[in-house]
């Protein structure tokens, strides 16, 4: 009897505690958060293994994957992580793209080939020889190029070369060539297709127009350090890129200020992401860390706070959004791929799509009566 009237003491106490507590973090709607949905291997070697990339589809219906130590790209069901076909290339793979029109995916392996599949099949479709390894692939948002960025060598004369090249696709014919001198490990188209930018060793980043590939801009970090990721904003007013240091870096696109550089972790940055409302920046690299930080913040000009920090179960070497931002996939240094849902601080959002689809509905009954 003493120790029932010991609990029920404890429990009556214990109430105002707990209510207080729920008073003092009562939801108001807005959260930023990566809820995680499924995870794949998608390099069987797991911890000796790594996935270098990984890219939603257009319509994000499928993700495709590369891999480093397997050397195999593959084709997952975004739903439900399903495997629909893989192809084993001869070495590492070090980026994949999908084509905006959904039907081929392309590859660039360190055996010197760009090579194109068929996004349903995977068959073959084509094999683009280079004269150096290959680090850098994007396909532009028109579907008219394919963009690959090769390592540095060294010419006849004893001259740098690294080159930043555009194919004519479908075709696979080569279009224009830039000499970036330096080995290219990130590219990027802007949203129109205007510019495309190359980053890479020592310190350099440059941004071209397309289709000629005359340069347009310099950007520039620490000589000492390499970029290794870069990326336009959505808006194309900001450039945001990450080094092998840990440093992040925000230019204004038009002016080319440094609007900020800071570091989170002191380890390197593998990949810079804008969602595509440009409202965050998400980042990754050699920590078990995925960062987000506010756009917003980030043009305040003061002190950048970390909007959203996840534990995502091991370093990070890629991260890619769907379309709409609803969903992003990272690749790991564990060889696995991660599927998150991502909740902006939006509370809006789910109401403004029931409206869409309530609009839609309307609209195809006044077309039936018709």
């Amino acid at each position: 009897m003493k120790a029932l009237i010991t609990i029920l003491c404890l429990w009556v106490f214990a109430v105002p505690a707990i209510s207080q507590f729920q008073v003092q973090t009562k939801w108001d709607g807005k959260q930023l958060a990566l809820n995680p949905v499924w995870s794949r291997v998608a390099d069987i070697y797991g911890e000796n293994g790594s996935v270098e990339s990984v890219e939603f589809s257009k319509d994000g219906r499928f993700i495709v994957s590369g891999s480093k130590f397997d050397n195999t790209v593959i084709m997952w069901r975004t739903s439900d992580g399903f495997e629909m076909w893989r192809q084993t290339l001869p070495q590492e793979i070090e980026r994949v793209a999908w084509s905006p029109d959904g039907k081929m995916v392309a590859a660039c392996s360190e055996d010197f080939f760009v090579r194109v599949f068929d996004a349903k099949t995977g068959q073959l479709l084509q094999e683009i020889e280079h004269h150096q390894g290959i680090d850098g692939l994007a396909w532009s948002h028109d579907g008219q190029f394919l963009a690959s960025g090769e390592e540095r060598s060294q010419d006849k004369n004893g001259q740098q070369q690294a080159f930043l090249t555009l194919f004519k696709m479908p075709e696979g014919k080569v279009w224009k060539q830039a000499n970036f001198g330096e080995t290219i490990n990130e590219i990027d188209f802007s949203f129109d297709d205007q510019y495309v930018l190359a980053a890479g060793h020592w310190g350099k980043l440059n941004v071209y127009t397309v289709p000629d590939l005359v340069l347009a801009k310099e950007f520039r970090g620490d000589p000492k350090v390499h970029f290794v990721t870069a990326r336009f904003s959505p808006d194309l007013k900001l450039i945001a890129a990450g080094d092998g240091q840990g440093n992040y870096y925000i230019w204004e696109f038009e002016s080319g200020k440094l609007v900020t550089k800071f570091d989170r972790s002191g380890h390197k940055v593998e990949i810079v992401n804008w969602t595509p409302d440009g409202k965050y920046l998400a980042t990754a690299g050699q920590d078990p860390f995925i960062r987000f930080f506010r756009t917003e913040d980030i043009l305040a000009g003061h002190r950048i706070y970390t909007a959203l920090q996840v534990h995502a179960g091991d370093q990070a070497e890629y991260l890619d959004f769907n379309a709409d931002g609803s969903m992003m996939v990272s690749a790991h240094q564990d060889g696995v791929i991660r599927l998150w849902i991502f909740m902006s601080e939006d509370p809006t959002v789910n109401a403004r799509r029931h409206r869409w689809v309530k609009e839609q509905q309307e609209k195809a009954a006044r077309e039936r009566e018709k």
